[in-house]
Formats: structure tokens, C-alpha cells, sequence
């Protein structure tokens, strides 16, 4: 081989390993493009999961504490009793006081054994209606449960009146209790027909009396299928 010919060769080589190289380069960067577009699917994928995972626990979280926070509300609130009717200023400055007094007077002095204990009291929070228009309700905090329990008993024996005004007397439950609570209000009317002993026991469990022994029901529709298959059969037969 001519020294001509010999020195073409390395030139000749490079020309071919350039052509070579740019379309794998090119190769390469389409490969490059096409991964990547591939581990964006993926990604975005895996993020919706995740997102929708989080989303579902932070739902399930918030019921919980909603639940909690109700439970605490719920209880904190037991005590305490609403009373409708009471004209505006007549407490004074002291209106637990004031309502120790009142709660025998509407309710009847000789059913109390022992003063009424009151912790607290509070008109509710709203602005001083004028004069001639409606009191705000009261709210009081009764130191015993149990007392709580007997002056919501006794309001239904008799009409209320404080000097020719007409007077409620209400549990302070929250609007879940309540909601809760309201649930079994066709068992208990139907209870009440056919005068079986009964108690609704905070936030919503309904005892019933049966052939000497009580039967305790957290959903209405089982207390209301009791009703009807055992007591209004009991009922009938007698």
C-alpha cells in the first residue's frame, strides 16, 4: 500500500465512526426522552396514590378527633340544665344563687330533700334584649348528675311558672347528642303507649324494663323491633 493510501485510512476511519456515532447519539436521545416520559407516567401514578392514601387517612383522622371533641363537648355539657321563661334582671348580680333558689320553687320544695347545688350560671350569649321582649335562656350547671337526672323527671309533672310567665326546663345537650337522641323518639313514644318503664341514658342508650329486667339498646331499630315482637305482643296477650 502506497504512503498515499496509508494516510487517507485514519481519515477515512474517523468519517466512518463519526457517521456511525451520530445516529446511536441520536438513538440515545430518543431512548433518553421516551424513559423519561415513561418515569413521569409512573410518577404521576405513584403521587395519585399516595395523595389519595393521605387524603383518606386525613379524613379518617379528622372524624376521630371530630368524634372525640363531640364525646368531650357531650359530657362536659350533662350537667347542665336550659331554663326558658325567666324575665331579664331578675337575678341580680348572682345568678347561681338566684337559680338555687328557683329550681324547688318552680319544681316543688317538697320533692328536694337538700339545696340544690349550683356551680354556675349564665344567661346565654347574646345581647340584652329590650325591654318587653323575649328573655334569654338560662343556663345552669347542677353539681350532681343525679339531680341533673331528677329535675328534667320532675319538669314533665307539672306546668312551670315564674310570676305569670311560663317556664321550660331542657337538657343542654349538643346538636350531636341531640341528633343522636331523636333517633328513638318513635320508641319511646311507642314506650309511653304501653307505659313499660324506660330510661334514655346519656348520650343515647335506651334502658328498657322487661319482665323484671332491663334490656339495653344503642340503635333504634333494634329497640324498635323489641317493641314490637316482645312488649306489644306481651301486650296483646294480656
Amino acid at each position: 500500500m502506497s504512503k498515499h493510501d496509508t494516510s487517507k485510512k485514519p481519515k477515512d476511519a474517523r468519517s466512518l465512526r463519526s457517521a456511525v456515532a451520530k445516529p446511536n447519539a441520536k438513538d440515545a436521545s430518543g431512548g433518553s426522552e421516551s424513559d423519561m416520559e415513561d418515569l413521569s407516567s409512573v410518577w404521576e401514578k405513584i403521587s395519585d396514590k399516595i395523595l389519595k392514601h393521605i387524603n383518606v387517612s386525613l379524613k379518617k383522622e379528622n372524624n376521630t378527633l371530630k368524634l372525640k371533641v363531640d364525646d368531650l363537648e357531650g359530657r362536659s355539657r350533662r350537667n347542665n340544665i336550659k331554663i326558658v321563661g325567666i324575665p331579664e334582671r331578675e337575678e341580680g348580680n348572682k345568678l347561681a344563687e338566684f337559680m338555687a333558689a328557683l329550681i324547688p320553687k318552680l319544681l316543688g320544695e317538697d320533692n328536694f330533700q337538700s339545696s340544690v347545688i349550683i356551680d354556675r350560671a349564665h344567661r346565654t350569649l347574646r345581647s340584652t334584649p329590650p325591654e318587653g321582649a323575649e328573655p334569654r335562656a338560662i343556663i345552669a350547671r347542677v353539681h350532681f348528675f343525679r339531680e341533673t337526672e331528677f329535675i328534667l323527671r320532675l319538669r314533665r309533672a307539672r306546668e312551670l311558672e315564674y310570676k305569670g310567665n311560663k317556664v321550660l326546663i331542657f337538657p343542654d345537650y349538643t346538636p350531636e347528642v341531640m341528633r343522636q337522641r331523636r333517633k328513638f323518639n318513635e320508641v319511646l313514644s311507642a314506650l309511653r303507649e304501653l307505659k313499660v318503664e324506660h330510661s334514655l341514658f346519656f348520650p343515647a342508650r335506651l334502658r328498657i324494663k322487661n319482665k323484671g329486667e332491663f334490656k339495653a339498646f344503642t340503635e333504634p331499630g333494634e329497640a324498635m323491633t323489641f317493641v314490637n315482637t316482645d312488649l306489644k305482643n306481651v301486650s296483646e296477650e294480656h
